[in-house]
């Protein structure tokens, strides 16, 4: 049998984020076709994790001795939220070695990742969103002319991190630094966006040679200001409701989009692609290339929704590229 190697953890903020979709993944990939290891990915080395004890993996050969015996793993699920994985460079790499994965390519997952890059690439074929302004680095910038462009209130977000991390909504111009400087912990470039009041929706996509499913949307309804970090791990604080309380013709625009911006952008893959719902019109908010895949995660809620399970699902992605 072939041998899957689900690569999770990380290095940024949403490392403990990806070990419980890894894990998640790893109990859900088909035992009765593939062999599944976890490949903890850290600085210091990648290692394959199996029966509780580490095992250094070669990233020459994309192979471990594991308890003796030497095993090259022939295809890599990602479930790496951040970097390296979201932002391509995982997939640079199996690349040269000739490794197939489950994830987009490295030009896509620049794209998606780079919140700014999507943005514009989406904006010429015409898709909606909210107005931008953008700081880049240690450039000076004027308060005032952003808040012109944007409005208050506004969210201030680093131009490329996950599940929250960095993001403000700024409702008074004397808390907008404060909020750059938070952003800045992730990132050099900073994203500050107009707040579009609406309802905020969710919905997944796969595509490959003979499948494809635009899965059921959720609607994302918190208790806090916005779907926030909190928001988005803390049981009880927000509720996913799938399918979406919103109207079949919101359904069927967002579905549609959803559709587009993975073909526009050359996705691959699970991806999920978020929105908020504003007089009838979903504006695009991004898109989330390796998105959370944990048992309460928004991507298995709807595939339970759709009557499937996780380990079919699986076997398309990985049955896709390994061949």
């Amino acid at each position: 049998m072939k041998n899957i190697a689900v690569l999770a953890g990380g290095y940024t903020s949403e490392r403990q984020i990806s070990l419980n979709s890894g894990n998640q993944i790893l109990e859900n990939i088909d035992r009765n076709l593939y062999n599944a290891y976890l490949v903890d990915v850290r600085k210091d080395g990648f290692f394959c994790i199996f029966n509780g004890k580490e095992y250094s993996v070669d990233l020459n050969k994309f192979a471990a001795e594991i308890e003796g015996k030497p095993t090259k793993f022939d295809y890599a699920y990602l479930a790496l939220h951040g970097s390296p994985g979201e932002d391509g460079k995982v997939q640079a790499w199996l690349d040269m070695l000739g490794i197939p994965y489950s994830a987009c390519d490295v030009f896509s997952s620049m794209i998606t990742f780079n919140k700014i890059a999507a943005k514009k690439m989406l904006a010429d074929e015409g898709i909606a969103m909210a107005k931008m302004a953008i700081i880049r680095g240690e450039n000076p910038f004027d308060v005032d002319e952003i808040i012109e462009k944007v409005g208050l209130p506004c969210f201030v977000k680093p131009a490329t991190a996950g599940s929250s991390f960095g993001v403000t909504k700024v409702y008074e111009k004397d808390k907008f630094i404060d909020a750059i400087n938070l952003a800045r912990t992730e990132d050099t470039t900073i994203i500050v966006e107009e707040f579009i009041k609406g309802v905020e929706v969710s919905c997944g996509v796969l595509k490959t040679a003979d499948y494809e499913q635009v899965f059921p949307v959720t609607e994302i309804s918190t208790k806090n200001d916005y779907f926030d970090t909190e928001a988005k791990y803390t049981p009880g604080v927000t509720n996913e409701i799938t399918p979406a309380r919103i109207s079949d013709d919101e359904t069927r625009k967002v579905q549609e989009a959803v559709s587009r911006i993975y073909d526009i952008i050359g996705c691959s893959g699970i991806v999920r692609i978020d929105f908020i719902i504003k007089e009838g019109t979903p504006y695009f908010i991004e898109v989330n290339s390796i998105p959370g895949m944990s048992a309460e995660s928004i991507v298995p809620k709807q595939i339970r929704t759709m009557g499937k399970n996780m380990t079919e699902i699986l076997n398309k992605v990985i049955a896709e590229k390994l061949k």
